[in-house]
């Protein structure tokens, strides 16, 4: 085989021009839920300067051998770990505690820092590392070498998920969990040993909504006490709002407003959505234009998905391949929390909806996730008559 000519790099134009769909859609319906009486401030105007950072962001990444990450992972995760430590030490002044949690960075002009959206990607590029080294090392597949795959993957995971945890940021160690499984199912572990381990959570989840229910002075004495306030309550609000009125008005209010869309969306449905711009953007979009309009957005999620597995199945070199399973590990599981809490089927985490919810670190942090795929796609090496 020929290797073709690297002239002949071309950017994947059907992705960027789906991210430019999501930067119009995400500073439309901002717009719209700006004029909600509880802002009087122009936010569609600062996403549409974070999304031209972003673009930025993403020529730059693109233009990065996404090769060299292999070189860059441990030191990108050791800065990641400073980060998260620093949160643990840093004054008031610099890290303050909003809604009971630390976990952003208050930096001059540029505004609230969250150090975690970085981190999962550095979790991404360190997994993906370790896999790919691995797998170049690996002499036969059999269990013993399984497991030692799998406690090299757990020991990259284990330190920020403690860092996270004492946030407390709970849904940021659910996401971490989330890029740990999509990479494991890659990874070239027995597929017995996956079913184990995807089903495990699987079946504890299941049990905890069973036990909640049905055995709630268990679940309170086994769990709820291990806990912040905070987080308990966020669990009352999404499992019974009807009871707990205050912990589940988000939920309640944001099932009420996408109900008041129906169909092609009620513009004149009066509902009061806080957080609207961030945490409940998908609410506004089905208040504005119903299933037909939220529909189009989740079909839009499918269609970047589908690019990035794509992109994944064409790179010739496994450690690509990694990175964008990576990268849809995270994506899917943000859409699908973000949406779920959304609909009240889901706690409420706090999770944005990429690309699309108000925020400066969210969004780089997403579009330096997709400018790393996008440079998997620049920088893969074509051969002639490859089957």
């Amino acid at each position: 085989m020929r290797e073709l000519n690297t002239e002949e790099k071309q950017y994947d134009i059907n992705i960027l021009f789906v991210l430019f769909l999501f930067a119009v859609i995400s500073c439309l319906y901002i717009l719209y839920a700006q004029q909600m009486p509880q802002y009087n401030e122009n936010f569609a105007v600062r996403q549409l300067i974070f999304y031209f950072v972003a673009f930025g962001v993403v020529f730059a990444v693109i233009h990065f051998d996404f090769e060299y990450y292999a070189n860059l992972s441990w030191v990108l995760y050791g800065f990641g770990l400073f980060m998260l430590l620093a949160l643990e030490f840093a004054p008031q002044s610099i890290a303050p505690t909003i809604a009971g949690a630390v976990r952003w960075f208050r930096v001059p002009i540029i505004g609230s820092f969250q150090p975690s959206e970085l981190v999962k990607i550095f979790i991404i590029i360190t997994l993906s590392t370790v896999i790919y080294k691995h797998n170049l090392q690996k002499t036969a597949a059999n269990l013993k070498v399984d497991l030692w795959l799998l406690c090299k993957m757990a020991f990259v995971v284990l330190p920020p998920v403690l860092l996270l945890q004492r946030q407390p940021d709970m849904g940021m160690v659910m996401m971490t969990g989330a890029i740990f499984l999509s990479l494991v199912i890659v990874s070239g572990i027995s597929y017995k040993l996956v079913s184990l381990i995807i089903g495990g959570p699987v079946l504890l989840f299941t049990g905890f909504i069973i036990a909640f229910f049905r055995f709630p002075s268990f679940v309170e004495q086994y769990f709820f006490n291990f806990i912040s306030d905070y987080q308990v309550r966020r669990f009352y609000g999404w499992l019974n709002p009807a009871e707990f009125s205050d912990e589940g008005y988000q939920t309640v209010q944001a099932m009420t407003a996408i109900g008041a869309g129906r169909l092609y969306g009620n513009p004149e449905a009066d509902v009061y959505l806080p957080e609207a711009h961030t945490d409940f953007i998908f609410a506004v979009i089905g208040m504005e234009h119903g299933f037909l309009g939220a529909a189009l957005v989740i079909t839009l999620y499918f269609v970047l998905l589908y690019q990035i597995l794509m992109t994944a199945l064409r790179c010739h070199n496994s450690f690509g391949t990694y990175l964008c399973a990576g990268v849809i590990g995270m994506l899917s599981f943000q859409v699908f929390q973000n949406v779920g809490m959304n609909l009240g089927i889901l706690p409420v985490t706090g999770f944005t909806l990429p690309l699309l919810s108000y925020g400066g670190s969210s969004l780089i942090a997403t579009m330096f996730a997709i400018g790393i795929v996008l440079s998997v796609s620049y920088h893969s090496k074509n051969y002639m008559f490859e089957s």
